[in-house]
């Protein structure tokens, strides 16, 4: 049995180039045989994503007339970017997502923190059992905008 597997070894390490021109080459045959057989689907591939690149808009039309008139009315020169005054500096950036509804839940509380009697006492009325360090936390709803500052 060692013979037989010492001599197969031997005869693979004396045939290493036939078998890997023969490796590549089934490989490409094959590649080439599924293109034939989805050459429908590679077509339409190919002509969407052409119509995706022709329909993106260029940087030059990135740039709006009213971005350039906000550029043009700022009090903001070079030299203040180069040598920063003090500007305050509000952040404008609003988002917006849909108000939802969290319900209770158990959260892990910071090493050494405990929770309170109260909650522990809700939990135990809700037949939650708090691991130490454990606490419950009330529903609420989250996202939408509480007011705008």
């Amino acid at each position: 049995m060692e013979e037989q597997k010492e001599g197969f070894l031997a005869w693979i390490k004396a045939h290493k180039k036939e078998l890997v021109i023969a490796g590549i080459s089934l490989t490409a045959l094959i590649g080439i045989i599924l293109c034939i057989k989805n050459r429908d689907s590679i077509d339409a591939l190919w002509k969407s994503l052409s119509g995706a690149i022709e329909k993106s808009p260029t940087e030059e039309s990135k740039i709006s007339k009213t971005t350039i008139e906000k550029i043009a009315q700022s009090s903001v020169t070079v030299t203040d970017v180069i040598n920063p005054t003090e500007i305050p500096v509000k952040n404008t950036t609003r988002t917006f997502q849909n108000p939802f509804e969290v319900s209770d839940h158990i959260r892990n509380l910071h090493e050494g923190c405990r929770a309170s009697a109260k909650k522990i006492t809700e939990a135990e009325a809700m037949g939650i059992i708090l691991q130490p360090g454990q606490t419950l936390v009330d529903a609420y709803t989250k996202g939408g905008v509480a007011a705008w500052v």
